[in-house]
């Protein structure tokens, strides 16, 4: 949710992890942690696992802190900014009923 998203983004700042602007394609597939194979929105807990390719695994908060506590040795990527996603949740409205079709 968006506020998990703030509130999660709050708590990593204040225990001093830096979050690295990735930004995402307009064609991204998602992302789904690499162990327990949830989808991972926004907040992306990778590991450089392959450093000659530059492959990263991602994580959910919960695996990658099962891994390490304190998050050593993951990068957490941003995905969306957070005005972004506020003024999309702010401009919201459901589409209209389909019409009916009584025949």
């Amino acid at each position: 949710t968006l506020k998990h998203c703030q509130s999660l983004k709050d708590a990593l700042i204040s225990a001093g992890k830096e979050i690295v602007w990735h930004g995402r394609t307009k064609d991204e597939p998602a992302h789904y942690c690499n162990i327990c194979e949830v989808e991972v929105f926004n907040l992306l807990f990778v590991r450089n696992e392959d450093n000659s390719q530059k492959a990263y695994v991602v994580h959910c908060q919960h695996c990658a802190q099962k891994a390490s506590m304190n998050l050593e040795n993951f990068v957490v990527l941003e995905q969306y900014k957070m005005e972004d996603l506020i003024q999309v949740y702010d401009q919201f409205t459901l589409a209209p009923p389909l019409p009916s079709s009584s025949s």
